[in-house]
């Protein structure tokens, strides 16, 4: 159970690495935001010089090539600062075993000691906070909660990103998309429509959806589902790149991509 206070000091943290091995690869950026007593108070974000060449399938993630680490401080120069930093009563991060695993070898190789006091995954938490979230990705828990519909893959914003989605956790503010299904649209799962975009949504699939506007044009759109009430549809509306609202009975028809 996590209780917060006004003065609780909440601290989330964000890696970008050279892949995924905590034991082969190594951090190319860190990045920490804190937050106490309602606002944010500071935050550490730097780039890391990891002593190897980075992947050209990791730079496609993140962006992060070797030219733009070449010159910047490697990790045991950063971390006495960045554990100090990090000192807090609650440590928050999205899939939190990965950014600590890194950390804690990092700390073995360059002879820090990791301490840390309470730890939040966001991951795990979302699972519990949001059931039947389509995944569990960060890009995802953004749009669902209304945040944003991608992920920077950049330390520093990824978070902020994170501490934002613990915040609305821990102050309720996940509102009823949690539940993206309401009872009210499965008790009409009768309509083929809405059947097949609950299942689209459960699945966490894309649907192709033929909609007539108020203006009474017709497009045909694939869109990926975030939740529906019966008579509102929200999606990611890929057509025109952003989140869009559908009433229900205006959706002609729907069909699996």
């Amino acid at each position: 159970m996590i209780s917060l206070t006004a003065q609780t000091r909440i601290v989330a943290i964000d890696l970008e690495t050279t892949g995924l091995s905590a034991a082969r690869d190594r951090v190319v950026e860190i990045a920490a935001v804190s937050w106490q007593n309602g606002r944010e108070t500071g935050n550490f974000n730097t780039l890391v010089n990891p002593g190897r060449s980075i992947p050209a399938a990791v730079i496609a993630i993140h962006g992060i090539t070797d030219e733009m680490v070449s010159d910047q401080p490697i990790i045991a120069e950063i971390l006495p600062s960045f554990l100090e930093f990090c000192s807090a009563d609650v440590l928050v991060a999205h899939n939190a075993p990965f950014d600590l695993q890194f950390l804690q070898m990092e700390c073995q190789r360059t002879g820090f000691t990791l301490q840390h006091g309470m730890v939040a995954d966001t991951r795990e938490l979302a699972k519990s906070y949001m059931p039947r979230c389509p995944n569990y990705r960060l890009e995802t828990l953004k749009t669902v909660l209304g945040f944003g519909d991608h992920q920077s893959h950049r330390a520093l914003d990824d978070a902020r990103d994170c501490l934002a989605i613990f915040l609305a956790f821990m102050q309720g503010n996940t509102l009823q998309r949690c539940a993206p299904i309401t009872a009210r649209a499965r008790e009409n799962r009768g309509n083929k429509t809405l059947a097949m975009v609950c299942e689209t949504l459960e699945n966490g699939e894309t649907l192709m959806i033929e909609y007539q506007d108020a203006c009474g044009c017709v497009t045909n759109r694939e869109i990926r589902p975030l939740a529906v009430d019966g008579v509102t549809l929200e999606a990611f509306c890929l057509l025109r790149n952003d989140k869009r609202h559908f009433a229900v009975e205006r959706i002609k028809r729907a069909w699996k991509p």
